[in-house]
């Protein structure tokens, strides 16, 4: 009995596309006459030549059983869908050929800086794999560097996607304890999708090739230093002169770090000395790169915009301005980040609530008043059992008893 094709198929030797078993060629649904010009009926003998998918063994995805092979798993096709679009003939091949998100080829952009990224954290004592599978955040991120702390993922975005897209990618590789950070080539002001993770922006290259040459990609967006300023200094991030510890604008007199474009900064970083990329007179994506894989570089999170800032400042800007390494790190929503509290704490603030606790005791089982309303009514406990309103307590704190009336 023959073995089928895909048994002593070596996917490594081909490239992601989809295998002709007949033919024995690799079809390139994006490619003009898919990369065969020397075959222009090539489509119509395949469009002709029926049946497809798994049953007729004569389509393999080349992408699927070079990932299969690359884990060690048994090999599989992955074209088990052809199977159903086999038996609707009106079905335009070009559709059921053109490659699933996950499948499509990458850009010569994303192949370079992904190279770039492999390279540098190699160069600077990382384990690196490429394209490697992270069962528990069922991803396969574009690198993956394990350095003496840390595990870092490095995402490469070449085209524009979808917050949401962005977000559970993030979450799902936090999940599995990487560190993230995405690079993108597009430009600051087109990059608003990425702002909710931690990312970098190098400037757009007209030759890819020069995404590997260049000795420095400057960073154009993602990074921010500080520096030290009597308050009162005009905020980067806010844009007035208020006090980022008391939010005032009276100034409290104090010292304070400000996140500056200033130049000067960059070159003053402790890392600078250290590196084996120095910071230079901007900061650029191996330096970056070495840095997050050291942790010298760390994520923070101000409103709804994450960016690297230089480890040596995060205890201090995060004392001043709150904040965790976790909030910058789980792509949540910034209406979302504080912690869940009830309506009279959100109002009154958790000191009156807990002030009130004595007397909540005293008030009957359905004491018919209700929660203060915005005129600022003072502060009662509602009903336990019929309001649907917030409670201030919980139903174990007080001893209650159903009644008749809530029956």
């Amino acid at each position: 009995m023959n073995r089928p094709v895909w048994e002593h198929l070596d996917p490594l030797a081909f490239s992601d596309g989809v295998f002709y078993v007949p033919a024995a060629v690799e079809l390139q649904p994006r490619i003009a006459l898919w990369g065969h010009p020397d075959q222009p009926d090539l489509r119509e003998r395949i469009a002709n030549d029926r049946p497809h998918g798994i049953g007729g063994e004569k389509l393999l995805c080349l992408l699927c059983m070079r990932y299969q092979a690359q884990k060690g798993a048994p090999p599989r096709t992955g074209v088990a869908d052809l199977r159903r679009r086999a038996a609707r003939p009106n079905v335009p091949t070009r559709r059921w050929l053109l490659p699933a998100p996950g499948h499509q080829p990458e850009t010569d952009t994303h192949k370079a800086l992904k190279e770039r990224k492999a390279r540098t954290w190699e160069s600077v004592g990382g384990t690196v794999e490429v394209e490697v599978w992270r069962p528990r955040a069922r991803r396969r991120p574009d690198v993956l560097a394990i350095g003496p702390l840390l595990t870092v993922a490095g995402e490469i975005q070449h085209s524009k996607e979808t917050p949401r897209t962005i977000q559970a990618r993030q979450r799902a590789l936090r999940k599995a304890g990487d560190r993230v950070v995405w690079t993108t080539d597009r430009g600051a002001d087109d990059i608003a999708f990425l702002h909710s993770v931690p990312h970098l922006s190098v400037p757009a290259l007209d030759d890819h090739r020069r995404y590997l040459s260049e000795t420095r990609l400057e960073i154009g967006a993602g990074a921010i230093t500080f520096e030290t300023q009597r308050c009162g200094w005009t905020d980067l991030w806010t844009g007035t002169t208020r006090c980022p510890v008391t939010r005032k604008v009276m100034p409290c007199g104090r010292l304070h770090l400000y996140p500056t474009l200033n130049t000067r900064s960059y070159s003053r970083q402790k890392a600078a000395t250290t590196a084996m990329f120095p910071c230079g007179p901007r900061p650029h994506l191996d330096h970056l790169l070495e840095g997050i894989l050291h942790g010298t570089w760390l994520p923070y999170r101000h409103r709804d915009r994450v960016s690297w800032i230089p480890a040596d400042a995060h205890t201090t800007v995060t004392t001043e301005r709150g904040g965790t390494l976790d909030l910058a790190e789980t792509a949540s929503d910034a209406r979302r980040d504080e912690t869940a509290e009830r309506a009279c704490e959100r109002r009154y603030g958790p000191s009156v609530a807990q002030a009130e606790a004595p007397e909540a005791e005293s008030l009957p089982l359905c004491c018919g008043k209700k929660p203060p309303g915005r005129a600022g009514q003072p502060l009662v406990l509602a009903c336990q059992l019929c309001s649907n309103s917030p409670t201030y307590w919980r139903r174990d704190e007080i001893d209650v008893t159903r009644s008749s009336a809530h029956l």
